[in-house]
């Protein structure tokens, strides 16, 4: 049976309409198929993004623990034995970079945070050290933090003389993956060691009656011994110097010349006082000083109102551990008993303590019957007197609340440069404001 024409068209329609529908199902299906897939890379990226603002929070909250770690270290006073760290018997940690007192900034292990083993690596880099050029290494447990000051790497920066009590402190923080780091950096400064540098080389409230020797010399200023009361005796072959007035005023960091041994002038010296004659340069039966009272003086050459206020920067130490003071540097030490409010006799003090670049502020809580031989750098402050025993040499300045007598040996050699470093250099670490970094 023929198909009529109208059946022919209508099934042709209905053959086409199928064909569309195909088609736009398709098109519906790939863009479909498109939306998924770009669904699926942004929640991708998201995740990643995500992922990796996490890792730089580990790595910045790891680097913030390592800073603190960092001020802590720099403000630890408390025992060690011999140079190990970690350590809690045997001995003294002195405040600042320099534990150890080797004269070079100590190195720090890499630690963990232990909450998220996320880990830190911590450095005492120079105040001077360009911080762009200060990196974080890739593995913290192959290499340390490089504290660098030439853009090739060459050359390692070493904080010498103050920069240790008052380093850069470089933190790295990586995420527990390792594949995150951050670097933090933060300032430090000190606290003032004393109020103002000594600026001459003996002070004393009571009297001076050395029946050994005591030779103190100025090259800087015109004044010698200042006291209280009476220059009674300054030993047989004691003596004072002064710098001769033929030499132009030198500037405050030149290193004093030698004295001579006998009392004759020089071409840097001459000799002001011996045991037949005071001098110009001795100003003594001062009742201005006199008068003060201890604690007066004790301000106004420390800058502490008392004790206790001044062992709140200080390293204190027992009578008993004094020895282990040989070879400390740049530290403001306090000699006392358990009760601050007790004074104190202190035999001999050992060695070398101090040193020009990084002298110390020694207080003595009570009286220095001085025996041995002992050189020190820096100001020296004794709460009672000084009862000479044996040979004693400081550059830079003493100061003593009571008199000075006894048998031995005396010598001051005043020093500007030590006394501004003591000043400056021996007080407490902490952050400087503004300081805090985390950009290059």
């Amino acid at each position: 049976m023929n198909t009529t024409l109208p059946a022919r068209r209508q099934f042709r329609r209905r053959h086409q309409s199928g064909v569309v529908t195909l088609l736009t199902a398709v098109v519906i299906l790939f863009m479909a198929t498109i939306l998924v897939i770009g669904v699926s890379r942004t929640t991708l990226m998201e995740q990643r993004i995500s992922g990796n603002e996490i890792r730089k929070r580990q790595a910045f909250e790891a680097a913030e623990f390592g800073l603190s770690y960092g001020l802590n270290y720099l403000n630890a006073k408390v025992a060690f034995a011999g140079n190990s760290f970690g350590t809690t018997t045997g001995g003294i940690w002195p405040q600042g970079a320099d534990k150890n007192n080797d004269d070079d900034a100590d190195l720090i292990p890499v630690a963990t945070v232990t909450s998220n083993r996320n880990k830190y690596s911590v450095a005492f880099c120079s105040p001077e050290a360009p911080i762009t050029n200060i990196h974080c290494p890739d593995d913290p447990e192959l290499e340390p933090v490089d504290c660098i000051d030439d853009v090739d790497g060459t050359t390692d920066w070493t904080a010498t003389g103050i920069q240790l009590s008052a380093p850069r402190i470089v933190s790295c923080g990586w995420s527990d993956d390792g594949l995150s780091r951050v670097k933090i950096t933060q300032g430090i400064g000190l606290t003032s060691g004393t109020p103002q540098p000594q600026t001459n080389p003996l002070v004393s409230k009571g009297t001076v009656n050395v029946q050994g020797s005591a030779t103190v010399t100025n090259y800087f200023n015109n004044l010698s011994i200042w006291s209280g009361g009476p220059l009674s005796n300054i030993g047989n072959s004691g003596k004072t110097f002064v710098r001769n007035p033929t030499v132009v005023p030198p500037p405050a960091g030149t290193l004093p010349p030698t004295p001579p041994s006998n009392c004759s002038a020089t071409s840097d010296y001459v000799c002001a006082t011996d045991k037949n004659s005071t001098g110009p340069d001795v100003i003594d039966s001062d009742p201005t000083l006199a008068n003060m009272t201890n604690d007066e003086l004790f301000d106004a050459v420390i800058g502490a109102p008392n004790i206790a206020s001044y062992a709140e920067s200080a390293l204190t130490v027992a009578p008993d551990n004094v020895s282990q003071l040989n070879g400390f540097l740049g530290q403001a030490i306090l000699v006392a008993g358990s009760v601050l409010t007790t004074p104190i006799t202190l035999g001999n003090l050992p060695g070398t303590i101090g040193s020009r670049e990084r002298p110390v502020v020694l207080v003595v809580n009570g009286n220095w019957d001085a025996g041995g031989n002992t050189t020190i750098y820096g100001i020296v402050y004794v709460r009672g007197d000084i009862a000479l025993a044996g040979n004693i040499t400081v550059y830079g300045g003493v100061t003593v609340e009571g008199g000075v007598s006894g048998t031995g040996s005396l010598d001051i050699i005043y020093d500007p440069l030590v006394t501004s470093n003591a000043a400056t250099g021996t007080g407490k670490p902490g952050l400087i404001p503004g300081g805090w970094r985390d950009w290059n």
